[in-house]
């Protein structure tokens, strides 16, 4: 599986790496995996790190059932902070129509070229939301 999921701060962070070729079914998968109600009230920040990505098999009914599991997510946990760190060698626009497809009811997202500024947008919007 290219899509590894990591429980970060004893559940307030999750942390998605994928890597290689990633298929929709993986991210599917992961979402199934992170977004079980037990742990998702406590959840603060999402980052998914696709830096070393080097294929997107993503299909448009992909992105949509992704933005599904968002949207319920979100009635859970309004708040959550979902910074994306782009692949090195993709473009940004399958980000770009999930971003477009949740900004009505996930506030904060926002797409980054590397892990560090992606890091600390997350934190600065911890401190401030």
């Amino acid at each position: 599986m290219t899509v590894k999921v990591n429980i970060l701060e004893n559940g307030e962070g999750v942390e998605i790496v994928a890597t290689g070729t990633v298929n929709g079914r993986e991210i599917i998968q992961a979402q199934e995996q992170i977004y079980d109600e037990k742990y998702l009230a406590k959840q603060r920040y999402h980052i998914i790190d696709k830096s070393k990505c080097t294929e997107f098999d993503v299909t448009v009914n992909d992105i949509m059932s992704i933005s599904k599991f968002d949207k319920k997510a979100s009635a859970i946990n309004p708040n959550i902070i979902i910074a994306i760190v782009e692949s090195e060698s993709l473009r940004f626009s399958l980000s770009n129509l999930w971003q477009a497809k949740v900004n009505d009811f996930i506030s904060k997202t926002k797409s980054f070229t590397n892990r560090h500024e992606a890091m600390a947008w997350i934190n600065a919007n911890k401190i401030n939301g």
